[in-house]
């Protein structure tokens, strides 16, 4: 079963986003550059700026060690700064690098990018580590079990589903000139996306399980949002002053 759930998590985060890449470009010209550039933001604004930051910069700072004291303030800032970084980078991209490709496709791309790029990084490059210790015979290495590595696979899935949703919002803020509204609410999504992962363990009591049903609740919600508001107005001529 361990190995079939490593199989199943390469799957989610390798299949899953090209195949979404394939599909997307069969239908719009350009999407294969949106994809690109959501990669970039993800890179750019966590591996290059954020998670150095992070885990280089801050820790040298007192106010830094007291606020890792605190569930409630550390966890909010750690969602509002991966908001803040990553929602302005996806702006950024769609802003100087994608006039006149703002398409629905377009922002499916840039998001399965995004999202696809974190997926295979942070966690894909794990599960197949995870699978070449299991066909040597060293699965009882691995530091999770089979139930621990498939819940680790679907929330990549939530994770992308939330990344293509907070895309198409934020696209869709500067393809109607509303850019700063519609940023806004992806970085408040974003911080209630990942804020929770500090706060329900350690205020609440909350596991694995319901931390996978909250993400999975938001990642969704953000989808749907970002399809929606694509379908309610997406037919409108885009403001090509953005």
């Amino acid at each position: 079963m361990l190995a079939a759930g490593m199989i199943f998590g390469i799957l989610v985060c390798y299949v899953v986003p090209i195949g979404g890449l394939i599909v997307c470009m069969r239908r719009k010209k350009g999407a294969g550059k949106a994809f690109g550039i959501g990669m970039l933001a993800f890179v750019i604004s966590q591996l290059v700026i954020r998670i150095p930051v992070l885990q280089l910069v801050l820790p040298q700072f007192a106010w830094f060690t007291v606020l890792q004291m605190r569930p409630w303030a550390y966890g909010i800032f750690l969602g509002l700064s991966a908001g803040i970084f990553e929602e302005t980078a996806r702006w950024a991209g769609v802003r100087f690098f994608l006039k006149g490709k703002r398409e629905l496709e377009h922002g499916l791309s840039f998001g399965l990018g995004h999202g696809g790029i974190e997926a295979m990084i942070l966690v894909g490059l794990n599960f197949i580590a995870g699978l070449w210790m299991v066909i040597a015979g060293q699965g009882a290495l691995f530091p999770a079990d089979a139930r621990e590595v498939f819940m680790a696979g679907t929330e990549r899935l939530y994770a992308i589903a939330f990344h293509v949703g907070a895309s198409l919002l934020v696209m869709y803020g500067v393809r109607r000139g509303k850019a700063f509204r519609y940023l806004l609410g992806a970085v408040l999504l974003h911080t209630v996306m990942d804020a929770a992962i500090v706060i329900l363990p350690s205020v609440f009591g909350v596991g694995l399980p319901g931390l996978w049903l909250y993400g999975l609740a938001v990642g969704l919600l953000t989808l749907a949002a970002g399809i929606w508001v694509y379908g309610r107005c997406g037919g409108d001529k885009e403001n090509m002053a953005g």
